[in-house]
């Protein structure tokens, strides 16, 4: 799909017919020129495409923008593209000139740091005058997306000034995100984006070649892969993420979905019906399982068309007879989990069992079986994994986040369903945060051995999550105000926050984004 159309074209975002549309808000976006690779101190610089194309697409959406950038030239080819851009030229290496610059700027509602420059020179001729400029360029106050790189968090020669600077950037954001005044910052790190820098660098086939190996998709980025993820972060539909740096590493916005099958585990209650409505309403074929099924007679009854399927996910055997011949999946969401509270010196082996059986085996098995029949079609896929934050935070005293409603015998034939231990809302088992954090490593590796086949596998792990069960657990502003406050924006998510950041997951708009664990915290996984 192309880009842009016309002048700056027509630039659809939303689910569905649903828009992301920025009308009324104004937007700032840092580097609109171009950029050569530096080999020795200069301007500061951006990644040529990237700034200019965010800027685009702000401006195709209702926006006001505000365009910055060092060179004149490039503002005034931009002012005639787009008629009622606001140009500012300055150096951003200078403070001073920056701050007079931006100071009487006016109202701001989005930000993107998109400026930096790439210094190459190995690590024992690194001068500090490199080292303190980039550091200038990366630390502009302000909020909303950062554009950082995979250099903060992957080593490559002789970015020595730029990969450290880079990695500042992500601590900065998470910083940045600490703030009490429900801006949400987050950072954008993407790998070679083929802009006509990024075509540059990445012209030595030997150097091009041994660096895709290292990308399980075993390619590099386009610009409007890495603008649909700034714009993703931006808008609402990513509001209860903050502090989160995503990995565009390895189409619009409009995520429609028809034409596509895709099979959601744990369809019968919370998160998972509501991705079930989702999906549906998007245009996709929906395979539904839950173990429940009045839940899913009713699912049908208000989504027709969704293929029901229900059985127990913690039984091997029979999870194989029901999913084995389901027929061509492109998009999965395994959701289904279990909680089973018990202290650590009382903890069973039924318990593990049970935990290990439905949030990780049953992953695999689902995986698998959708994996194979991609493989086999030789198509391309999606897979989305629901974790938590508990998998990277120790947590107590803290609700169950999980829906799972009694056990209800399925039609013939039939599956005995085992009790599940009853669920005590004030403390978090620890085979939860044990089961979640075994599915965030399970996540990349499936990216790493997928990716040769173009499926992609994410993650993400939200913190508690306002379904009836969330709600129910959480209504004590006393209970409630122990997690709020270690959240950064005071609040806890709604469902369609993740829902949301579940279809960007599944969607081409995310289609060099692989192996990552996205927060949908409120920041708190930044603390």
């Amino acid at each position: 799909m192309a880009l842009l159309a016309g002048t700056f074209g027509l630039w659809r975002l939303g689910v569905g017919t649903t828009l992301l549309n920025f009308s009324g808000l104004r937007a700032l976006v840092t580097g609109q020129g171009k950029m050569n690779i530096l080999r020795h101190l200069a301007a500061p610089c951006t990644p040529a495409g990237i700034g200019r194309d965010t800027m685009k697409a702000l401006h195709a959406s209702g926006a006001r923008v505000v365009a910055v950038s060092h060179t004149n030239a490039d503002l005034v080819s931009l002012s005639k593209e787009g008629p009622g851009v606001e140009p500012v030229s300055v150096d951003l290496g200078d403070w001073e000139a920056m701050e007079q610059a931006l100071c009487d700027v006016g109202p701001v509602d989005v930000l993107v740091n998109n400026a930096a420059m790439a210094l190459l020179q190995p690590f024992l001729e690194t001068t500090k005058e490199i080292v303190s400029r980039g550091m200038i360029s990366h630390g502009v106050p302000g909020s909303s997306v950062n554009v950082s790189s995979m250099a903060a968090h992957v080593t490559l020669p002789n970015l020595a000034a730029y990969s450290s600077t880079e990695g500042a950037m992500t601590i900065l954001t998470k910083a940045m995100a600490l703030g009490p005044h429900k801006i949400r910052v987050n950072s954008v790190n993407p790998t070679v984006v083929l802009t006509a820098m990024g075509q540059e660098a990445s012209s030595d086939p030997q150097f091009a070649r041994k660096l895709k190996e290292r990308h399980p998709l075993r390619q590099f980025a386009e610009a409007e892969d890495l603008v649909n993820s700034i714009l993703f972060l931006l808008s609402d539909r990513s509001a209860s993420t903050s502090g989160s740096g995503i990995f565009v590493d390895a189409g619009l916005m409009e995520l429609s979905l028809a034409g596509r099958r895709a099979l959601v585990t744990g369809a019968g209650k919370g998160i998972g019906r509501s991705t079930v409505q989702a999906l549906h309403a998007a245009g996709a074929q929906v395979v539904a399982v839950s173990r429940t099924q009045a839940d899913l007679d009713s699912l049908v009854r208000e989504c027709p068309g969704v293929e029901p399927v229900c059985v127990d996910l913690g039984d091997w055997e029979a999870t194989d007879r029901a999913l084995g011949g389901v027929g061509p999946v492109d998009l999965l969401v395994n959701n289904a989990a279990v909680a089973l509270l018990q202290p650590f010196l009382e903890v069973t082996k039924e318990a593990c069992d049970t935990s290990f059986d439905v949030n990780l085996r049953a992953v695999i098995q689902v995986s698998q079986i959708v994996a194979r029949g991609l493989i086999a079609r030789g198509a391309p896929g999606s897979i989305v994994n629901v974790s938590s934050q508990a998998s990277q935070r120790a947590l107590t005293n803290h609700s169950v986040y999980c829906e799972q409603a009694p056990a209800v015998p399925c039609p013939p034939p039939p599956t005995p369903q085992p009790e599940q231990p009853a669920q005590a809302p004030h403390r978090l088992s620890l085979l939860t945060g044990s089961t979640k954090g075994a599915l965030d490593m399970l996540t990349k590796v499936m990216a790493l051995e997928l990716g040769p086949h173009q499926i992609r596998v994410n993650a993400l792990n939200p913190t508690v999550v306002m379904t009836p069960m969330g709600q129910a657990n959480w209504s004590d502003p006393r209970k409630a105000k122990t997690m709020l406050d270690r959240i950064p924006l005071g609040k806890f998510a709604e469902v369609e926050n993740v829902v949301d950041t579940i279809l960007f997951l599944l969607s081409d708009r995310s289609s060099m984004t692989t192996g990552s664990t996205v927060p949908v915290d409120g920041g708190f996984l930044a603390t």
